[in-house]
């Protein structure tokens, strides 16, 4: 089974360092995660927003599926995210840990869009998000 994600989320990670972050490498980290769909060319597939970066090295993300994505997809993107950005040469840090994740879920209760075949799963993406922009994707807030 296959659960199919469509809501948005938050994701909370921690870098490992024992040095607090300066204003300068936060925003240095902001500037690598915010531009993520942008670089890697799937603004198609996900929004990716920064919610907050404190100095002691955590900091959230909120991811916004412009399609239907599983829980597999999402943290490949997550963990493709956060290594391609500490590879910059502004960011003395290399490794980091997924902390928490939020669900921001529009309608609790409702069950979740399931699969067992990947055709069933591309039907469903094709038939659910066709002509969906992103001024029709709700808000977290």
């Amino acid at each position: 089974m296959t659960v199919i994600v469509q809501n948005p989320l938050d994701v909370i990670i921690s870098l490992e360092t024992e040095e607090e972050l300066t204003g300068k490498e936060m925003f240095a980290l902001a500037d690598a995660l915010d531009g993520y769909e942008i670089v890697k060319e799937i603004e198609d597939k996900l929004v990716v927003d920064i919610v907050e970066i404190s100095s002691a090295g955590v900091f959230a993300v909120h991811i916004i599926p412009k399609q239907m994505l599983t829980y597999k997809d999402l943290i490949f993107f997550i963990e493709d995210m956060v290594s391609n950005s500490l590879k910059r040469e502004d960011l003395p840090f290399e490794t980091f840990k997924v902390k928490k994740v939020l669900f921001r879920t529009a309608e609790l209760g409702k069950p979740s869009e399931t699969s067992t075949e990947l055709n069933d799963i591309k039907e469903k993406v094709n038939k659910m998000w066709k002509g969906y922009t992103k001024d029709q994707m709700r808000s977290y807030v």
